[in-house]
Formats: C-alpha cells, structure tokens, sequence
C-alpha cells in the first residue's frame, strides 16, 4: 500500500524554509563574519569607549521608550474607546511627525535654537520618542479596536478595581502591542547615528560608524555588530512569544471587537489634547516652522534646481520598487498562513522579518555591501543590477516589512475561519474563497502598510549612502549633506519636497485611521 504524499504541507514547509532565508539572513551573515576581524581593534574598542557608549545607548533607549509610548499609546486608547469632542482630528494630528526624520529635526533645532535644551542625550530621547510616538499610536489605534469592552465590563461586576482590571484583563491583551511598539521603538532609536552624531552623543551606533570609517574593514564593523544583533535577536524573540503565545491565550474575535465608546470626561479630554499639542507641536510646527523660516533666506533662494526631476524620480522610483517588493513578500507568506490565531510555526515566521527592521540601517547596509562586494556570490549574481536603485530597494523591503506585517497579522486574526469554510461551503475555490474571507480586513490593512513602507523610503537616507558613490542621488542625501555643514538654509527646500511626496501617503494613512472601528457603536 503505498503512502500519499502531501504535496500541500511539503510546499508549505519549502515556502517557509524560503522566507526564513531574507528574515534571518542578513543577521546570520554578519554573524559569521564576525569571526575574521583582527583582534587589535577590537580590544581597543572594549578597553576604551566600548562601556560608556553601552551605557549611553541603554538610556537613551529607556528615556525614548518612555517617551513614545507615553506619547503615543494614550491618545491611541482614547481615540478607540472615548467619545471627545475633536476626537476624528487626534488621529491626523498624531501622524504629522513622520514627516521628519531624526537627523532633518535635530539640524532644525540645532540651528534654529542656541539653548543647551536642544543638545546632549536628553533632547535626542526626547525628539526620537517624538518621532516614534506615530508608529505606536498606529500599533496601538489598530490593537485597540479589537479590545473587548465586555471583558472589562465583567471584571468590574465581580468586584475588580481599575488597577486590577487593567493588569489582570487588559495587559494581557496589550501584550502583543506593547512589544512591537517597544521594539520598533527601539530599533529606530539604536539605529540611528546620523541624529546622535550631529548632536554629539556618543551611542553604540556612532562608535560603530566611526571605527569602521577608521579601521576600514567590513569584518570589524560586523564583529562590532555583534553587539547590537545579540540584543536584537532576543527582542524579537520576545516580541514573537507575545505575539503569538500571549495572544492566543487571550484572543479576541471579530465579535469582540464591537466597542461601546464611553464619554470622556472633561478634564481627562483637556489633559488629552495637552498631550497631542505637544506632541504635534516638538514633533511637527516647531520644525516645520523653521523650515518655512529657513526657506525665506538668500541661501534657499540660490538652490539649484537643476537635478530636482531626477531626485524626485530617483525618490519616488525606489519607494515605489520598495512597496512593490513589500507587497509580493506579504503575499507570499499570505499564502502560507491561516485565518485565526493558531501559533504555529507558520504564525511565527513572520515576526522573525521584525529581526531586520530592529537591525540598525547601518548594520543593515553594511550587510548588503557585504554580500554584494566584488568576487561574491552576490556580486556575480546581481551583475549591473549591484549598482541600481535594487539594492537599496531590497534592504528597505527588509527593514521596512514589518511594518506592513504588523496591519496584515492584525487583519487575519480578525478573519474568523468560519468565514473561509462558508465561502468554500458556497463552492468557491479556494483562491476565491480566500479573498471573499480576507479582503474585507486584509485590503485597508495592506493600503496601510504599503503607505507606512512608502513614507519610509522616501526619508530613508542611511541605505541610500550605499549607492551614492555608483551616482544615486535624492533629496535625504541632499539634506543630510547641507545639515552636516549646518546649512538648513540650503537644505529647507528638499524638506519641503520630500514632505510633498510623502503627503498622498499621509493621507491615506489619516482617512485609514478614521474609518476604523467607526462601525462600534458610540
């Protein structure tokens, strides 16, 4: 009697086996070069700055989580569960600060200001917690319109105070959020060199940057590396345990995402929009200000024009391949996941990608250029294409698919599996059945993600550097250079561009965010 194969599960596991490569792969690369850096550097860098950058990085982390998640996570909460007066302004106001990447408003205020309150760690937590409250109120808005308010409900008829409430009920479900928040937060603030150099602030990221400008050699700057992908590795471990592990054992259906919204008191609205005012105003008008005040002087006047065509298409080119490459990885493991949280190895593949966006850009980069140098497999393999808008597309569709993924795993739990089997029940094939099941969550969580990985690469500057020196150029590389010479004059006018080119994609993400959840009753 011969055994039938199954063909399903064998594709399945392949598929798996495929994605696990670009999730874990850059990591795994360093990893193993790390071994062939020479030795005198390295202890060299242990010795001397080594401690004090650990110990500066770990504060600054702390101090703009803090920041972040204060910022962002409370106006998200109030927006999904009370009812206010201005409540549908909160979620566009709240999105403003992703027009400005870190290193565009640490030059801003650096210019703009001669107060010692905009220099040293404390500011740079503070405008990088700014910068990441939006991804955490995103984080949040979209985990709070599946929060049951019966549950609470329920506890507060069995006696349970508030506290007890919210540790015993709502933490748990908060779980999964909280740990994507913390970790793109923290991937963004240990990446960053670019905001941290320009304000003096000795982090790992910049030591790292800086030896291996000195030393030259790829293998010390990814042994040094090794510091930061160890961290790394065990963050997304946890994220992906409370993803999936905790999520389950608290899960929340579709049903369950009909909230009654409950009038917020006065007082509490009034502390609410101190908040959002203050967020909007350091993150976004303080900035915006300066650049429109920069824009008034006779160095902006004598901008030169002539490369602007081919920046903005160099610009829109790579988000564009960048969305692309993002939506083609998130259909692939689409095809390989199931409705409903089940927490599987198939559920977890996807927070392993959380491993490249936690990765610092430079870290990133530095892989890339590894893999790609000349006489590599990766070298041969490209060709001509090496030196193309492809490299940097492909990192940044690592990094940046996480962000992508978070809205589509969110959509898929809220897809009840009996909606799949009543659609095949109905005599649709499977791929149709799959979309009548999926579509109705899946498409405004895609538009979503695909306007996230869109904002993104049109600021990213860290892996542009790569392919500067092959002729690339775009607006953030004009930034960057005119902010290093502390010229925001000059570079006020491919702000206000990259601002232009990232508008469509705000507000998108704005008109996403009202209408969710807009079906609760009020």
């Amino acid at each position: 009697m011969t055994r039938s194969v199954d063909w399903r599960g064998a594709a399945a596991l392949l598929l798996f086996l495929l994605l696990l490569l670009p999730a874990l792969g850059p990591s795994s690369y360093l990893l193993a070069q790390a071994g062939q850096a020479p030795a005198g550097w390295w202890s060299h860098f242990v010795t001397s700055s080594l401690p004090a950058q650990a110990l500066t990085t770990l504060l600054l982390a702390a101090e703009a989580l803090t920041v972040a998640l204060l910022a962002g996570a409370a106006p998200a909460l109030a927006v999904a569960r009370r009812q206010f007066a201005g409540r549908w302004l909160v979620a566009p106001l709240m999105l403003l600060p992703l027009f400005f990447a870190p290193y565009v408003t640490v030059g801003l205020w650096t210019t703009g200001f001669a107060s010692g309150a905009f220099e040293g760690r404390r500011a740079l937590a503070l405008q990088q917690g700014l910068a990441c409250a939006p991804y955490v109120f995103l984080i949040f808005r979209i985990a709070a319109a599946r929060l049951p308010s019966s549950l609470g409900e329920l506890a507060a008829a069995l006696g349970k105070t508030p506290w007890q409430r919210f540790v015993q009920v709502h933490l748990p479900l908060l779980a999964a959020p909280l740990a994507a928040s913390s970790l793109v937060v923290l991937a963004i603030t240990l990446g960053d060199y670019a905001a941290a150099d320009r304000l003096g602030v000795a982090t790992l990221a910049v030591g790292i940057h800086q030896l291996w400008l000195a030393s030259q050699s790829p293998a010390l700057a990814a042994q040094l590396c090794v510091l930061l992908i160890v961290p790394v590795l065990a963050m997304v471990a946890l994220a992906t345990w409370a993803g999936t592990r905790l999520l389950v054992q608290n899960p929340a259906n579709a049903a369950a995402s009909q909230v009654r919204r409950r009038r917020l008191k006065p007082m509490a609205a009034s502390g609410l929009w101190l908040l959002v005012a203050v967020v909007v105003g350091l993150g976004f008008a303080l900035p915006q200000g300066l650049v429109l005040r920069s824009m008034q002087t006779a160095a902006a006047a004598r901008t030169r024009w002539d490369s602007l065509g081919a920046d903005t298409m160099h610009a829109l080119g790579t988000a564009a391949l960048t969305a692309t490459l993002t939506l083609l990885l998130a259909l692939a493991l689409l095809s390989m996941l199931r409705s409903g949280a089940r927490a599987g190895w198939r559920e977890r593949l996807p927070w392993a990608f959380l491993a490249n966006l936690a990765l610092p850009t430079l870290v990133l980069a530095l892989a890339f250029l590894m893999m790609s140098a000349d006489g590599t497999l990766g070298a041969r393999m490209l060709g001509e294409w090496r030196d193309s808008r492809l490299l940097i597309s492909v990192a940044e569709a690592l990094r940046f698919f996480p962000l992508l993924m978070l809205p589509l795993l969110d959509a898929l739990r809220r897809t009840p599996p009996e909606a799949l089997l009543l659609a095949r029940a109905l005599g649709d094939p499977p791929w149709r059945a799959a979309w009548r099941a999926f579509a109705g969550h899946g498409l405004p969580a895609l538009g979503l993600g695909l306007a996230l990985v869109a904002m993104e690469s049109l600021k990213s500057l860290d892996l542009a550097l790569t392919l500067q020196p092959f002729g690339y150029s775009a607006p953030p590389l004009k930034i960057y250079a005119f902010s290093r010479e502390q010229m925001m004059d000059r570079a006020a006018p491919w702000v206000l561009i990259t601002q232009a080119l990232m508008l469509p994609c705000w507000l998108l993400l704005s008109a996403r965010l009202q209408r969710m959840g807009e079906h609760a009753q009020a």
